[in-house]
C-alpha cells in the first residue's frame, strides 16, 4: 500500500492503461476471438484521431494540422478494417455507436457520411442504435449538427473546458470563448436528447468562484451530462503546472455541492448526469467493445487489442501511416491477454469507481471472497469503501479518492509494463 498518497497521479477509466501492451509473439486470429464473442452485446467505437490543434494537456492519440489526402487516406482504411471485421462478428449483437477522437467533427458532412456508411456494415445506424459523437468548440457547424439529428445521432459531447480566458491560456487552449458560445448555442437549437460538456477543474491560478462560474455559464444551455476532470500532469504534455493536492480536493467539492444541488446525480468522480437522463445505469465495468481506427482499443474477453500507444507527434505519423497501409485486418498483433487475477483487478476497478458499486454475489461467483482482497480491509479502515444492500461501495469520502483507490488494485506486473514502455522503441520498429 505504500503508493503516492496523492489521488490526483493518473486517470483509473481502464484497466490496463494502453502502455502495458505489448506486441504479441505472433498474429493472433481475430475471426477465433470474435466467434468467443458470439451472443454477447457489444459497443461499437470509431476512432477518428484528426484535430486542428492540439491542447497543452492532451495525452490522446491525436494529430493536428492535418491535409485533406490524409484524412481520405484515413477514412478509406476505416472503411476496409470495416467490411473485414465486420464479416467476422455476424452474431455478435451491437448496443451503442460511439465516434471519439481527436475531433470528429473536424470532418465533412460527406466525410461523415462515410464513417456512418462504415458502421452500417455493422448493421449500426443511428436511427436504431445509441450513438455518441465528440465535437470541439470550433468544428462546430449548424449544418454538420443538423445532419446528425436527422441520420438521429442521440448525444454529442463537446469540449469546453473553461469559460474563463486566462484558465484557457494556462491549458495552452487557442480556441476562443466566442467559438465557444456559438458551438454551444448551435448544439442548443439541434435539440440532442443527450448532450455533454466537458470542464477541467485544477488549472494553475483556479479558484473555486472561477470554477462555479465556469459551471454556471455551462448549465445556461442545459446539458444533461458534466464530465469534470481534473488536470493531470502527463508524459507527452507541455503542461507542468497545475494546482497543488489540497486546492484540487477544494475544487472537487465546490463542483460536487454545486452540482447535487442542480438536480444531477454523480456517477463517478467525474461525471454528473441529470435525473431523467435515460443512460444513468450505463456501466462499461465488463464490456465487449469492437473498435475500428488508428488508436482505438477493443475489449474482447480476455483478450484487449490497439494500434501501439503514442502521444508524440513522430510517432502517432508513424502508427498511422502504418495503419492507413494496413491490408489485413482480421489478425492482431499488439495488445495483452489478461490472466484471469488481470481480469479480476479489472472488474474491481471498472464497478468499485462506478457508483453502483461491486455486487457481491456476481464477484464472489466469478473470483471468489471478497474477504481475500487485502485492498478491501485497506479502504474500509480509510473509509473509503462500504458495504450497502449487497454492493461494496465507494463512500463519498471514498468517491473523491477514487484516482487513489484504483492505483491500488493496479498489479505489479501491470505496473512494471507501464513504467517500462518505451513510445520510441515501438514506432521505430513500424
Amino acid at each position: 500500500m505504500k503508493l503516492n498518497p496523492s489521488p490526483y497521479i493518473q486517470y483509473m477509466y481502464g484497466y490496463p492503461h494502453k502502455t502495458a501492451y505489448r506486441n504479441f509473439k505472433g498474429p493472433i486470429d481475430l475471426g477465433k476471438i470474435l466467434n468467443e464473442q458470439a451472443g454477447q452485446e457489444a459497443s461499437l467505437y470509431f476512432h477518428i484521431p484528426f484535430c486542428r490543434r492540439k491542447c497543452g494537456y492532451c495525452n490522446l492519440f491525436s494529430k493536428a494540422g492535418c491535409s485533406g489526402e490524409l484524412i481520405e487516406n484515413y477514412l478509406n482504411a476505416l472503411r476496409r478494417e470495416a467490411e473485414q471485421i465486420a464479416a467476422l462478428t455476424g452474431r455478435i449483437h451491437f448496443n451503442s455507436f460511439a465516434i471519439g477522437g481527436g475531433t470528429p467533427l473536424l470532418l465533412t458532412v460527406p466525410q461523415i457520411e462515410k464513417v456512418l456508411d462504415s458502421a452500417a456494415i455493422f448493421g449500426v445506424t443511428p436511427a436504431n442504435i445509441f450513438t455518441s459523437i465528440e465535437t470541439s468548440p470550433d468544428q462546430t457547424t449548424g449544418e454538420t449538427l443538423q445532419f446528425l439529428r436527422n441520420r438521429g445521432v442521440e448525444r454529442i459531447s463537446i469540449g469546453i473546458q473553461s469559460f474563463q480566458p486566462e484558465e484557457l491560456k494556462q491549458l495552452q487552449r487557442s480556441i476562443s470563448l466566442q467559438d465557444s458560445f456559438r458551438a454551444l448555442e448551435k448544439i442548443r437549437e439541434a435539440n440532442f436528447p443527450q448532450f455533454n460538456i466537458d470542464l477541467i477543474y485544477g488549472i494553475e491560478g483556479q479558484t473555486p468562484q472561477s470554477l462555479t462560474k465556469s459551471i454556471e455559464t455551462a448549465l445556461q444551455y442545459n446539458p444533461t451530462e458534466l464530465f469534470i476532470y481534473p488536470l493531470y500532469v502527463r508524459s507527452g504534455t507541455t503542461i507542468q503546472k497545475r494546482a497543488n493536492d489540497a486546492t484540487y480536493m477544494q475544487l472537487y467539492y465546490t463542483v460536487q455541492e454545486l452540482l447535487l444541488q442542480q438536480g444531477f446525480r454523480q456517477t463517478s468522480m467525474r461525471r454528473f448526469v441529470r435525473n431523467q437522463t435515460v443512460d444513468l445505469e450505463y456501466s462499461c465495468g465488463d464490456e465487449t467493445i469492437i473498435s475500428c481506427g488508428c488508436g482505438g482499443r477493443s475489449y474482447l474477453g480476455n483478450i484487449h487489442t490497439a494500434t501501439p500507444y503514442a502521444v508524440h507527434p513522430g510517432g502517432i505519423s508513424r502508427i498511422l501511416e502504418a495503419y492507413i497501409t494496413t491490408t489485413d485486418f482480421t489478425h492482431i498483433t499488439h495488445g495483452i491477454c489478461l490472466s484471469k487475477e488481470e481480469q479480476k483487478r479489472r472488474f474491481i476497478i471498472k464497478n468499485l469507481l462506478y457508483y453502483r458499486g461491486i455486487n457481491r454475489t456476481e464477484y464472489k461467483e466469478r473470483f471468489g471472497s471478497p474477504e481475500e482482497v487485502a485492498e478491501f480491509t485497506h479502504l474500509k479502515e480509510k473509509e473509503y469503501i462500504a458495504e450497502k444492500e449487497g454492493y461494496i461501495k465507494l463512500t463519498p469520502k471514498g468517491m473523491a479518492w477514487s484516482d487513489y483507490i484504483g492505483q491500488l488494485f493496479i498489479s505489479p506486473a501491470i505496473r512494471e509494463l507501464m513504467t517500462t514502455y518505451n513510445e520510441k522503441e515501438y514506432y521505430r520498429e513500424l
